[in-house]
């Protein structure tokens, strides 16, 4: 019996070596799966520290372009409204308005003058037609 005994345990130690063996094979792969874990642990860090940058610079460029739309619209609000506070201060809107004032008068005024002008050309052409006709009957009377 103590061979077989022997047999036996020696059947038991080489299936735990080759227990062993399996598990640090498993322990081994375990390891590098860790590793590679890390690895793209670090890498997905670096990137997601990559992007919150990219986003804090693009948040921050819109900033920027907010605050200079805003500036810019109210320069040219400030501009406009001086060119405006100056012309009013010039009276430039008072002459425009004069001006416009003589030249609506100037053309009523023209107005005027060709209608009575067609006026004084129909009275003329009726007095031709008088004329005209008065000769005629008097031309006609000493026949």
């Amino acid at each position: 019996m103590p061979d077989s005994m022997e047999k036996l345990l020696d059947d038991m130690i080489t299936k735990i070596e080759q227990i062993m063996s399996s598990l640090d094979g498993t322990i081994a792969q375990i390891g590098k799966m860790n590793d590679l874990i890390d690895k793209m642990s670090n890498r997905f860090s670096q990137e997601i520290v990559s992007l919150t940058e990219n986003v804090r610079l693009i948040v921050e460029v819109l900033k920027q372009f907010r605050v200079q739309s805003n500036k810019s619209v109210q320069e040219l609000s400030h501009e406009i409204n001086d060119k405006i506070k100056d012309l009013w201060d010039k009276k430039s809107i008072e002459v425009i308005l004069d001006d416009e004032k003589k030249a609506i008068v100037t053309i009523k005024d023209a107005q005027q003058a060709v209608s009575d002008n067609l006026y004084y050309a129909q009275l003329l052409t009726i007095i031709q037609s008088i004329r005209e006709e008065t000769n005629r009957i008097l031309s006609s009377c000493n026949l």
